[in-house]
């Protein structure tokens, strides 16, 4: 066998595709059609591959192709050199064509709670060839290394580096169970805070602070419960343990019934934003593209913002 050059040639690399197309395809002709040549040029690709390689790969009749031993030996090698470009040619086409592939998102714990995941239904219905990864956790996770496509957040920015859009605000209340009013007395200033216990939701608010508005930010002395779940928050409040700080729609139903009652209406004005966050570059995909455009469309229509919230 003649040397080859080490370096990878273009034109091997087309060569060894033209062959394995033959190959795969059983003809000059079906290869042709499939590569986008002539038959002329696909013949003329193996021709010179087997020139350079000084052994001939095909055994060609009138009727048929067969493999020589040298042809079996680097066919499959070919032939991933061919896949791998069909591969890459897909990829390509969906970056600015039909939305498919696998859609990476990750959402916090709570997300049923903000209605995020109602819409999911919704949108695979209309992109039947995306396929939808939801990874539920209240962590931070590098969307720049690309091991999801997007993320949904609440709270304060993700990453000044990344783009957002804000999907929703949501209202935030100080409450408490009346039982515990009764014992422990009604908070009547944002300063009185410090006499109360406390129930800290960590995924809500910056560790031992409430910020109920730009003016009253508590730093937090009586801190009785430190959670991640706004499920736990809930039933500590139920159970008389303290107030708590968090989106109003959660315990609409409470306050409703009487469960639970608010405090220092007057002097909370602070909102929690619903963020959805991708990383730069990545809305020319046309999967995140259809994602990023659905929730705008949802938020238009109304579809996410919660009148209340079902007991969880």
């Amino acid at each position: 066998m003649a040397p080859m050059d080490e370096r990878l040639e273009i034109a091997n690399a087309v060569s060894m595709m033209s062959f394995a197309a033959v190959v795969s395809t059983g003809s000059f002709s079906a290869a042709a059609d499939a590569l986008g040549y002539s038959k002329a040029a696909v013949s003329r690709q193996i021709s010179q591959l087997e020139a350079r390689i000084g052994l001939r790969l095909l055994e060609r009749t009138t009727r048929s192709i067969a493999l020589t031993p040298a042809g079996r030996e680097i066919y499959s090698r070919c032939s991933r050199i061919l896949d791998e470009v069909k591969e890459a040619n897909d990829l390509l086409a969906g970056i600015q064509a039909t939305p498919r592939g696998d859609l990476r998102v990750r959402a916090p714990v709570v997300a049923s709670l903000f209605r995020i995941t109602e819409m999911i239904p919704k949108f695979l219905e209309m992109y039947p060839q995306i396929k939808f990864h939801l990874d539920l956790t209240d962590s931070k996770i590098d969307l720049i290394k690309g091991d999801f496509d997007l993320a949904f957040w609440t709270g304060d920015t993700y990453d000044s580096t990344l783009d957002s859009i804000k999907l929703w605000e949501y209202d935030m209340v100080v409450a408490g169970a009346r039982e515990y009013f009764a014992k422990a007395g009604v908070p009547r200033t944002p300063a009185e805070i410090k006499d109360h216990a406390c129930i800290m939701e960590t995924h809500l608010s910056r560790p031992g602070e409430w910020a109920l508005s730009q003016e009253h930010v508590i730093q937090l002395q009586g801190v009785r419960l430190v959670s991640n779940s706004v499920r736990v928050t809930r039933e500590a409040l139920l159970a008389g343990m303290g107030i708590a700080f968090l989106p109003r729609f959660l315990i609409e139903q409470d306050l409703a019934a009487g469960r639970l009652e608010m405090v220092l209406n007057g002097h909370v004005t602070t909102k929690l934003p619903l963020y959805l966050v991708y990383a730069k570059g990545n809305y020319v995909l046309a999967k995140v593209k259809a994602f990023v455009d659905f929730m705008s469309q949802s938020l238009n229509e109304g579809e996410i913002v919660p009148e209340f919230c079902d007991e969880f």
